[in-house]
Protein backbone atom coordinates (compact mmCIF):
# COMPACT_ATOMS: atom_id res chain seq x y z
CA UNK A 1 0.00 0.00 0.00
CA UNK A 2 3.11 2.21 0.47
CA UNK A 3 3.81 1.79 -3.07
CA UNK A 4 0.16 2.34 -3.95
CA UNK A 5 0.85 6.12 -2.21
CA UNK A 6 3.71 6.73 -3.15
CA UNK A 7 3.45 6.23 -6.73
CA UNK A 8 -0.54 8.05 -6.33
CA UNK A 9 1.82 11.18 -4.98
CA UNK A 10 4.41 10.93 -7.86
CA UNK A 11 1.34 10.90 -10.44
CA UNK A 12 -0.19 14.24 -8.32
CA UNK A 13 3.33 15.83 -8.47
CA UNK A 14 4.11 15.07 -11.99
CA UNK A 15 0.25 16.34 -12.81
CA UNK A 16 1.26 19.56 -10.68
CA UNK A 17 4.37 20.44 -12.92
CA UNK A 18 2.66 19.43 -15.97
CA UNK A 19 0.24 21.86 -15.56
CA UNK A 20 2.58 25.04 -13.91
CA UNK A 21 4.36 24.26 -17.88
CA UNK A 22 1.07 24.78 -19.11
CA UNK A 23 0.56 27.77 -16.83
CA UNK A 24 4.39 29.31 -17.56
CA UNK A 25 4.16 28.46 -21.56
CA UNK A 26 0.37 30.47 -21.71
CA UNK A 27 1.58 33.25 -20.34
CA UNK A 28 4.75 33.61 -22.66
CA UNK A 29 2.71 33.04 -25.25
CA UNK A 30 0.35 36.07 -23.83
CA UNK A 31 3.35 38.29 -23.23
CA UNK A 32 5.19 37.80 -26.27
CA UNK A 33 1.87 38.41 -28.03
CA UNK A 34 1.47 41.84 -26.04
CA UNK A 35 5.06 42.57 -27.20
CA UNK A 36 4.34 42.47 -30.92
CA UNK A 37 1.01 44.01 -30.52
CA UNK A 38 2.98 46.96 -28.91
CA UNK A 39 5.89 46.75 -31.81
CA UNK A 40 2.62 46.78 -33.74
CA UNK A 41 1.21 49.53 -32.60
CA UNK A 42 4.25 51.73 -32.55
CA UNK A 43 5.58 50.96 -35.96
CA UNK A 44 2.16 52.24 -37.37
CA UNK A 45 2.24 55.38 -35.50
CA UNK A 46 6.05 56.12 -36.21
CA UNK A 47 4.36 55.74 -39.99
CA UNK A 48 1.66 57.95 -39.31
CA UNK A 49 3.64 60.47 -37.70
CA UNK A 50 5.91 60.67 -40.92
CA UNK A 51 2.99 60.86 -43.11
CA UNK A 52 1.98 63.86 -41.60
Amino acid sequence: MADEQQSTEAERVADLQRQAAADYAGRAAREAEARNAVAFARAHGNAAATAR
